[in-house]
């Protein structure tokens, strides 16, 4: 994937991620005072590479920047904020408020985050071999994040943003991270979406002993507001740019329609006993190649479990030994 212009005034820079996504899209705004770069990849040699040459090529030199805006918390987005700010001196690092104030829970340096995500995987059935093994991919993405930028200026639903040469209005659209904000030119129709919508693929919608209790109840509001949004074209945080926003939406949400019914199925297979979190990713998945694909099959299946407990049709219970299952209720 090459560096693009996708629209005028705005170039869409891949920067890569050692993850199975491969590459997330960064993208870098000209104003008539300067540029705002939106996302940063990791922090790895790899991401400043691709971010050198960048900004070789389209001529952005230290001073440049203005802001970098981060659109939510997760590391591929996140990470590479503190040590782009220091190379370009941008006075700021923007970052959607609720993702903001969970950057030092999630990424918090003593490491008592992953011990909390490995009990938790745990208690929904994660083999311990496997569970070791997400704690230490934890702290190894935690590690490539430093340096956090000095200060996170948080962005509030609804406010209005200068970005490059575009006024656009920041809109919260929860459910793949608590805070997630897409960023809505109203005079053109471009979108700036994040991972809240991308085609091909769905975002994750993940349960995590940090996050609230039903992310895809959150998640499915947010695809009925984002439908009903006068948007022209999507730009992603991955893959291919979106042309038919309203029409990805419905189709995402059709999707999750879907993975619930085999969620009810799985359960009704089960009988009595239910399932654990991790023998119902293992139905809904199959068996993932990666650890990182495990980690993320299971976080989405107990999203799926845990809003159908909300609405009534699954029971969650605890086996003597804390271990949590999931049956029809």
């Amino acid at each position: 994937m090459q560096i693009a212009a996708v629209a005028d005034g705005i170039f869409r820079i891949p920067i890569p991620v050692p993850i199975p996504l491969r590459w997330v899209n960064c993208y870098a705004l000209k104003g008539p005072d300067g540029w705002t770069l939106v996302d940063t990849g990791f922090h790895d040699p790899g991401a400043e590479a691709a971010w050198r040459e960048a900004m070789g090529r389209l001529g952005i030199r230290p001073g440049d920047v203005e802001q970098i805006l981060v659109t939510h918390y997760h590391p591929d987005h996140l990470g590479a904020a503190g040590w782009l700010q220091a190379v370009t001196c941008a006075p700021v690092v923007r970052m959607p408020e609720r993702d903001a104030a969970l950057v030092p829970v999630v990424w918090d340096r003593r490491g008592e985050q992953a011990g909390n995500l490995v009990a938790f995987l745990r208690r929904h059935g994660m083999p311990a071999e496997v569970a070791e093994v997400v704690r230490e991919q934890h702290l190894q993405h935690g590690c490539l994040l430093e340096p956090l930028p000095a200060r996170l200026q948080p962005i509030a639903d609804g406010e209005e943003l200068r970005i490059g040469g575009r006024r656009m209005q920041a809109i919260w659209m929860p459910g793949h991270s608590e805070g997630l904000m897409v960023f809505l030119d109203l005079e053109d129709g471009l979108c700036l979406l994040s991972d809240m919508l991308l085609m091909k693929i769905t975002p994750n919608v993940a349960l995590w002993p940090w996050g609230i209790p039903d992310p895809l109840a959150a998640f499915l509001e947010s695809l009925d507001r984002m439908a009903r949004l006068p948007v022209r074209l999507g730009l992603t945080g991955h893959r291919d740019l979106i042309p038919d926003v309203p029409g990805r939406a419905r189709e995402i949400r059709e999707h999750h329609a879907r993975r619930l019914e085999e969620v009810r199925v799985l359960c009704r297979a089960a009988g009595p006993r239910g399932l654990t979190g991790w023998e119902l990713s293992r139905g809904l998945f199959g068996d993932q190649s990666s650890i990182h694909n495990q980690r993320f099959a299971m976080a989405e299946a107990l999203a799926h479990a845990e809003h159908l407990v909300q609405r009534g049709e699954l029971v969650r219970e605890e086996e003597e030994g804390g271990t949590v299952r999931y049956r029809l209720a």
